[in-house]
């Protein structure tokens, strides 16, 4: 559990210092920052899975106002499934709840979902060393 949220920060930290956010701009910043926790029946852990990755890939692509949709599920408890969302602004999320893909991965995985739970959430200090990727 501790790793989980451990790992879910830094995610949160990468995503802002790669978007360009500085702690400088935090209070003017207008991105809606949040956590969800969902928890899902066991007998659908694979197609949930396949349905999550599906739409974050997707509306990361194809929306601007998406800039970060990153999930992870607890190794020790793989029901346990938490997603980072980072969209521009609240306008941005608003548009995205009326997409075709987030309507199909919401409609499709309804009956996969025990529970869900929405933190709002807000960086307080950013420090990540950015990844270097070699590409040959």
């Amino acid at each position: 559990m501790k790793n989980r949220h451990l790992f879910l920060t830094a995610g949160i930290f990468m995503m802002m210092f790669l978007s360009g956010y500085s702690s400088a701009s935090a209070q003017q910043d207008n991105r809606k920052v949040r956590i969800a926790k969902i928890e899902v029946f066991p007998e659908y852990l694979a197609e949930y899975r396949s349905a999550l990755a599906e739409h974050a890939k997707i509306a990361v692509a194809v929306e601007p106002g998406v800039l970060a949709l990153q999930a992870v599920y607890d190794k020790s408890n793989p029901t346990q499934v938490t997603v980072l969302e980072v969209y521009a602004s609240e306008e941005a999320y608003q548009v995205h709840l009326k997409t075709p893909h987030f309507l199909k991965y919401k409609n499709g995985t309804l009956k996969m979902v025990k529970s869900l739970e929405l933190v709002e959430v807000a960086p307080i200090a950013i420090a990540i060393k950015p990844i270097l990727t070699n590409k040959h």
